[in-house]
């Protein structure tokens, strides 16, 4: 299969898996205490005036709207994954939450135009093929208003395990790239839509699904390529974490 044709597949296969284990979400994978994602919201939000608009970027189920809203600001959150977007609905309905919405498009999608004093991109980023990260930085850059402010993060691994799925892959005939861990998406795929969405465990989920893993020298260099400056960067809860703004 050629590579191009395999991340269609592979995007199409992503989107599912949420859709899949969205009922789920809140029971198995909801809010979790997180220290240093805690401390980079509280400084992204450090940065804005009062009663801001932001961006949460592939939001998910909302895990973290609930700390923009309680700060005053309104929030559009995007996802592709129409399940997830059902749940965050649920957990926060309009009539209740009147500064908050959501709507369904994916990252590689957004065409928003200097909207937002901030954007949010919180653990989704690892779900992103190489060749779309350049893209979706600029479509942030340009989301943001002028010195707007981005949140991002960016799951780490081991070196070695990059490594050995890299070769594991290859081995299966895959197209992949050095960076990538997709040797067990299919897989645990099947086995995952084989049986019913309660119960399913993190461990399954994320087997299923596909990760990218840039190294941070990559992702410094995505920003400035979109005219992004990063402020602040830290490292903490199996994250790479970037502060930065909007230049021009």
């Amino acid at each position: 299969m050629e590579r191009v044709e395999w991340l269609k597949k592979v995007r199409a296969q992503t989107e599912a898996l949420y859709d899949h284990i969205a009922p789920e979400y809140w029971v198995q994978f909801g809010f979790y205490a997180n220290e240093t994602h805690r401390q980079f919201i509280e400084k992204f939000l450090g940065r804005l005036n009062p009663h801001s608009s932001i961006l949460d970027a592939a939001c998910g189920a909302g895990r973290y709207d609930g700390m923009l809203l309680e700060a005053g600001h309104n929030v559009l959150g995007t996802d592709q994954s129409s399940g997830m977007l059902d749940r965050a609905r649920e957990v926060f309905p309009q009539e209740r939450f009147p500064g908050l919405r959501y709507t369904k498009m994916g990252l590689q999608e957004l065409d928003f135009q200097a909207q937002f004093e901030g954007v949010i991109c919180i653990d989704a980023m690892e779900n992103i093929f190489p060749e779309d990260w350049p893209g979706i930085m600029v479509r942030f850059q340009k989301a943001l208003k002028q010195s707007g402010v981005l949140y991002l993060t960016v799951e780490m691994v081991e070196s070695s395990e990059v490594r050995d799925a890299y070769e594991r892959a290859k081995a299966m005939g895959l197209p992949v790239v050095l960076g990538e861990l997709a040797d067990k998406i299919d897989s645990a795929y099947t086995q995952l839509v084989a049986q019913d969405w309660q119960g399913i465990s993190g461990e399954l989920a994320g087997s299923a699904a596909y990760h990218y893993y840039p190294s941070k020298e990559q992702v410094r260099s995505w920003h400035e390529q979109a005219s992004l400056v990063i402020e602040a960067e830290g490292s903490g809860d199996g994250y790479a974490h970037f502060l930065s703004w909007r230049t021009n």
